[in-house]
């Protein structure tokens, strides 16, 4: 594209915005997530005349039940667009992915990309290469190389060339992180932050801990395609991405006050086919229920983990002098409320996970402060445990240095304006709401470079270390898995 031309679409473009134009919404991707938490969203937006319409894109295999879903729907989708299902062939995107695209533009349209991980580039390609603004999910790009792993090495090169694209054609990129609009985390980052700043001191030391109490069954985790594992991937590009782009955010604080830094990571896993061996097939004969239909499905050649546990330092380029302390751990295998053995038809968030979440900073031997974000199950009228939000906050401090008082807690229940804030439901509709309306600054992709910087280190850590090259580790499920 010519100068003039780049010049004259961001000319258009502002003055898109400025005169408010209701546009249309395009949703590329239909899956469980989508449907659960985009759909809702859009269709407020559609009813409050924020957008005049939305359009849904889909893959050609998914015909019937992109038909039923919405054939109970009140708000319909001004059109359905089809695309090759090209998977098979470990074709995730095509050419026809941006000719729907073309064909659905107009002025004020927006895209939502909500596919599987490693379409992302090419649809996020091809909408920002019109000027579209585009909200992605996490992880917002995921290139996998001919051995059917995530390549690290190009994920940092292929998010500079989305910027190229935005910088060229006026496009805006969003990243669905709800996280960064959570009360708890926004509450004791700041009291951190100041407390570094007044002192004089880093934040020594970051503890992230994420229980998600995922079980799934061997069938399941060699079939679903919500939230899989087949793919060569799982916890970090499930929720994982959230709690590194909070790390990552903490860690910047310490890199703009103190100067800059460089990671040290050492990373280790569990994977799917690891969380099958260590529960074991009695437990899942327990589980209420009829077992599924028989089938056989292929091991993948490299399975996504479950587990993570890491730790790390922060240390100033060229010395071995240590600004900060980290840890984060993910894990899925840790305790569930499932006591079922077939998965609900509405999968997403009913399969017993049972999340829990922990943060700790320390700011030298002059204050602390952590956060437990937990959930309390009520049982709902469909049998499937439902569960109230609850944040318990402590502070500790060095009273007889800084004065005032040793220990502070509090304790927020559900009701509370502050856990309200924190429910990342309410966070995803804050960001949403922004992007519609063009506010993009706090979770916009050029705010993401250092987090996505760290997911990078973090996948290639769990894709190349020596423990797992070529998984070896000779289990059950390692070549076909009766259901």
């Amino acid at each position: 594209m010519s100068a003039l031309i780049a010049s004259e679409v961001l000319i258009e473009k502002s003055e898109r915005v400025s005169e408010g134009m209701r546009g249309d919404i395009i949703l590329v991707g239909l899956g469980a997530y989508a449907r659960a938490k985009y759909i809702p969203l859009i269709e407020d937006a559609v009813a409050s005349g924020r957008a005049s319409a939305f359009h849904v894109v889909e893959l050609d295999s998914a015909r019937d039940d992109v038909d039923a879903f919405f054939r109970t729907r009140i708000c319909k989708p001004a059109s359905l667009s089809w695309v090759p299902d090209l998977r098979r062939r470990a074709i995730w995107y095509s050419g026809h992915g941006e000719d729907v695209l073309t064909a659905l533009a107009r002025p004020g349209a927006k895209v939502i990309v909500s596919t599987e991980p490693k379409a992302h580039l090419g649809y996020l390609r091809a909408a920002l290469g019109l000027g579209l603004d585009c909200l992605v999910d996490k992880p917002v790009v995921l290139p996998m190389g001919s051995n059917g792993r995530p390549t690290a090495d190009r994920l940092v090169d292929a998010v500079a060339e989305l910027k190229e694209i935005c910088d060229r054609t006026g496009g805006r990129c969003v990243v669905m992180t709800p996280r960064r609009y959570n009360a708890v985390y926004e509450l004791i980052g700041r009291y951190a932050r100041r407390a570094s700043r007044n002192l004089g001191t880093p934040v020594t030391y970051i503890g992230v801990e994420h229980h998600a109490g995922v079980w799934n069954t061997e069938v399941e985790i060699l079939s679903r395609e919500d939230h899989p594992y087949r793919y060569g991937y799982g916890m970090l590009c499930h929720s994982g991405y959230h709690y590194i782009d909070i790390l990552s955010g903490l860690l910047a604080h310490n890199e703009d006050h103190f100067g800059r830094l460089a990671v040290e990571l050492d990373v280790h896993r569990a994977t799917a086919a690891d969380q099958v061996g260590q529960i074991g097939p009695d437990p899942v004969r327990r589980l209420r229920g009829d077992a599924p239909g028989a089938a056989q499905f292929p091991a993948p050649p490299f399975w996504g983990e479950t587990d993570i546990v890491s730790s790390g330092a922060a240390r100033r380029p060229g010395s071995r002098e240590t600004v900060c302390l980290f840890r984060l751990d993910l894990l899925q295998t840790s305790v569930s409320l499932r006591n079922w053995r077939q998965l609900p038809a509405d999968i997403y968030n009913k399969n017993g996970r049972y999340g829990s979440e922990t943060i700790r900073l320390n700011i030298g031997p002059f204050a602390a402060i952590e956060a437990r974000i937990f959930k309390r199950p009520q049982l709902s009228l469909e049998g499937h445990p439902q569960l109230r939000r609850e944040a318990h906050i402590t502070v500790w401090r060095n009273a007889g240095f800084l004065g005032g008082v040793v220990l502070r807690e509090r304790i927020y229940p559900a009701r509370d304006t502050l856990v309200r804030n924190a429910d990342l439901g309410a966070g995803r509709k804050r960001l949403f709401d922004d992007w519609l309306a063009g506010r993009s600054d706090k979770s916009s992709l050029d705010s993401h470079t250092r987090t996505i910087s760290l997911f990078a280190h973090y996948l290639a850590a769990l894709t190349t270390d020596g423990a797992n090259r070529n998984q070896a580790t000779p289990l059950r499920a390692l070549s076909k898995v009766p259901a």
